[in-house]
């Protein structure tokens, strides 16, 4: 995972802060730089009953404590004190703060208060940075005095004698320093705690448990927890409570870069293995604080590795961020590199290796917190990308609703096509399908203005407008536009350009969109759009307006496709009049019509005289001219609600509902006359053609067409034997 950052912006906070840092040497430096009247004291380590002597540090000015917690460990004290005037203070011996269970100075007829590292006595103030022992004023010259102490951590006792006052401006120097430390790590704590409210982000509640162990361990480690109300029951677990916070403190830091640096993508493998070690050093925090006896001697090198190793883990991870251009991680690797060298150099010193200097003591603690800073610098840059990938989300979020309610259109507009352009007649199909082409489009697509023309779309001229109102200017305008409209249709590809509104030319600026419709030359047609203003159409909304026009254009065309189908099985080819199939079905539906309404019903059967003649002589094409020539007369004068189907060959059969026998004869005598009529000519000469015609009407005793069609096909025979070209009813029954 890669962040995006500005190096240049980087690089300059990276010198700020390298200014900031030297600044602030400086002036640690300047603050250790007092005057004082330090009295050189020389060491002379002193053997135990069981006869071991301890250690001194190399140039022999500390006192090695082992770390055993075994019987106390014991020095001589030399130094030569100057007389001390009436108006000078009293001189001092003074120790770094070490993790000691117990120290106390003593020699004949004098011993000092004993003091505890983990208990901190009242009068040593509020947040002390060492021990001070004040000397009996009566002391002067050569000195001698014993010191004795105890304690389950190693470390070094490097005791100065000092006046009284220089003590209390190391004391004042050193309590300012360290509560400015935890201040520090309390208000990044609070502001990690409020980000994680703001974000719900877990990377900002890491931070805030990584600030809380770090103020946590630097104020266990130099002794002002114990003085917190409350805090004071840590004490019980003395220098094993202090590695126990370290530990966790370095597996929290682990779990906070390793969410900083975007890890467990770009790393996953090492990830697990982090987990594993962050998993081990809270395993050993939690022996740690069992308080086993005699467990300090094994737990406290162990701590130590697990500290480096969790150093190193970090400054790896911190790089590999650097190495990613995540934001802030080159300062952070920085500073991660310094504060463990600083720590690496207090613990040298804790250890009697260098002299407890203040910047060697403070130093990491102090780089730790600038450390914590500059990543929460780099975490809050977090919310920015937070920030845009929710951005992003809601965008993608909004684009998919968008394309679902748009889908959604698309086949609630396909199923009512479907539903609705089934049963229409053929002259409606077009302007229906346009109509519901508006209504579904204009939701999706908003615009102020549009229109449908198709011109030559299945045989119709079609405008649909929307609003309806707009239908009469939108036909003047195409009446100048028209030739232009066809030639951007031919073109087949939206396009939109800017104008002014037809209605207020004058003040308002819009822009029009015309998207063509896919429709067979000759026939030509476009969707026009309006929108006010001069941004226009995406080219999501015409893409969208293209794929809803093929979608009504598709069921129109599948529409008329099943009509002319549904005719093609309905119909004869040759005449246009219903078959014998069709007709054979009207024939039950009227019978059963007839009865129920009690109403007459007659049948009539038409067929042409001498039709072979015809055929042999003129020829059959001439034959199938006749019969579309003389079904067209029939039907006209046929008239309205009474059907006629070709019934085989040249026959021809009409059905009348509601005539009776009477009436069906006046109209048997109309068809025949029609057809005497009729003026038909073939290739330049005239053709006569005439037809005989029995009618029959049903009896109330006929339930079926049967027997009705039966006798009307036996008039017709009737009429054929009565010199043809006339009308036979049927009688009840034939003889």
């Amino acid at each position: 995972m890669t962040h995006p950052q500005s190096p240049h912006h980087e690089s300059l906070f990276a010198a700020g802060m390298a200014v900031l840092l030297c600044l602030f040497a400086a002036a640690v430096v300047g603050a250790t730089r007092m005057v004082s009247e330090d009295v050189a004291v020389t060491l002379q380590a002193l053997s135990d009953e069981q006869g071991h002597v301890p250690r001194l540090s190399g140039d022999g000015s500390a006192l090695l404590i082992p770390g055993t917690q075994a019987a106390p460990t014991t020095a001589r004290l030399r130094f030569t004190l100057p007389p001390t005037g009436a108006d000078q203070a009293r001189w001092v011996v003074w120790f770094g703060r070490s993790p000691v269970d117990s120290l106390r100075l003593g020699q004949a007829g004098w011993s000092s208060p004993e003091r505890d590292f983990y208990h901190p006595a009242a009068e040593e103030g509020v947040l002390p940075t060492g021990y001070a022992f004040p000397l009996p004023s009566t002391l002067s010259g050569d000195v001698a005095i014993d010191l004795h102490a105890r304690g389950g951590m190693r470390s070094a006792l490097r005791p100065r004698v000092l006046r009284e006052n220089t003590v209390m401006r190391i004391e004042q120097r050193g309590a300012a320093l360290t509560g400015v430390i935890y201040a520090s790590l309390f208000m990044l704590a609070l502001l990690a705690l409020a980000l994680f409210s703001a974000a719900r982000d877990r990377t900002f509640l890491a931070f805030f448990g990584y600030c809380v162990l770090a103020l946590l361990l630097l104020a266990a480690g130099n002794g002002h927890l114990y003085q917190l109300p409350g805090f004071g029951v840590l004490s019980a677990w003395r220098a094993q409570g202090i590695w126990a916070f370290g530990l966790m403190f370095s597996a929290m830091t682990l779990q906070t870069l390793q969410r900083y640096a975007g890890a467990r993508v770009t790393m996953p493998r090492a990830m697990h293995v982090i987990d594993r070690y962050c998993i081990g050093l809270t395993v050993l925090a939690a022996v740690c604080l069992l308080g086993l006896p005699g467990a300090g001697v094994v737990i406290q090198p162990v701590a130590t590795l697990a500290w480096i190793g969790a150093a190193i883990g970090s400054i790896l991870l911190i790089f590999d961020a650097a190495r990613r251009h995540v934001p802030m991680a080159w300062p952070i690797a920085l500073l991660t590199a310094l504060t463990t060298v600083a720590a690496l150099l207090s613990e040298l010193m804790m250890r009697g290796y260098l002299e407890p200097l203040a910047w060697v003591r403070y130093g990491y603690q102090v780089a730790l917190v600038v450390t914590a800073a500059v990543l929460g610098v780099g975490l809050v840059s977090r919310i920015g990308e937070y920030r845009d990938q929710r951005d992003r989300e809601r965008v993608a979020r909004a684009d998919s609703e968008r394309r679902m309610r748009r889908e959604a259109a698309r086949n609630e507009l396909g199923t009512a096509l479907q539903a609705r352009l089934r049963t229409l007649a053929a002259g409606d199909i077009e302007w229906s399908a346009f109509r519901m082409l508006l209504d579904a489009l204009l939701p999706q697509v908003p615009a102020d203005n549009a229109a449908v023309l198709a011109y030559g779309y299945h045989g119709h001229d079609v405008l649909v407008t929307e609003p309806v109102t707009r239908k009469q200017a939108v036909h003047d305008t195409l009446a100048k536009r028209g030739l232009v409209l066809k030639r951007l249709a031919a073109l087949a590809m939206p396009l939109q350009q800017p104008g002014t509104s037809a209605t207020n030319p004058a003040d308002s600026l819009i822009t029009e969109a015309v998207i063509p419709l896919p429709i067979r030359s000759p026939g030509w047609g476009v969707l026009l759009l309006e929108r006010a203003g001069p941004e226009g159409f995406t080219s999501e909304e015409l893409a969208l307006a293209g794929e809803f026009i093929r979608l009504t254009l598709m069921h129109a065309d599948q529409a008329l496709a099943a009509i002319n189908l549904r005719r093609s099985a309905e119909l004869d080819a040759l005449t246009g009049t219903f078959n014998r199939r069709t007709i054979d079905q009207w024939l039950t539906r009227s019978f059963s019509d007839a009865m129920s309404r009690g109403e007459p019903l007659s049948v009539l059967f038409v067929d042409l005289d001498h039709f072979k003649t015809i055929n042999d002589r003129l020829g059959h094409a001439c034959g199938d001219h006749c019969l579309r020539e003389i079904s067209a007369a029939l039907r006209t004068a046929l008239g309205e609600g009474n059907l006629l189907a070709r019934y085989g060959g040249e026959e021809f059969i009409g059905v009348l509902p509601g005539h009776g026998g009477a009436a069906a004869r006046v109209i048997g005598e109309q068809l025949r006359a029609a057809v005497e009529n009729a003026d038909i000519e073939w290739e330049g000469q005239s053709v006569r053609v005439t037809v005989s015609v029995g009618v029959a009407t049903r009896l109330d005793s006929e339930t079926a067409p049967a027997a009705t069609i039966d006798r009307a096909d036996k008039a017709l025979y009737a009429a054929k034997r009565g010199g043809r070209n006339c009308v036979q009813v049927a009688p009840a029954i034939f003889a």
